[in-house]
């Protein structure tokens, strides 16, 4: 799953099948496309700030288990590997 060939779309699908919280879901999405858009690496580097910093509060809230952490996580290495600014 760490490839970088998968598209933000497939990314997006697949996290709507591992989330059962929409609204989380709807969040963690929004990161992932603002990773791989970000317009340089200042922002780049907050976004990846603020998407870690999110799924550490998920984590602390225990709304996640350890297989949706680590595949989330590859989904954020995901979004970042197809930023150009990597």
């Amino acid at each position: 799953m760490n490839s970088p060939n998968f598209s933000l779309q497939e990314d997006l699908q697949v996290l709507g099948e591992l989330l059962h919280n929409a609204a989380a879901a709807t969040q963690l999405g929004s990161y992932l496309q603002r990773i791989q858009t970000a317009p340089s690496r200042d922002q780049l580097n907050k976004w990846l700030e603020q998407v870690t910093g999110y799924l550490q509060a998920l984590n602390d809230f225990k709304l996640l288990d350890g297989e949706q952490t680590i595949l989330l996580r590859e989904l954020v290495t995901r979004a970042h590997m197809r930023s150009p600014l990597r």
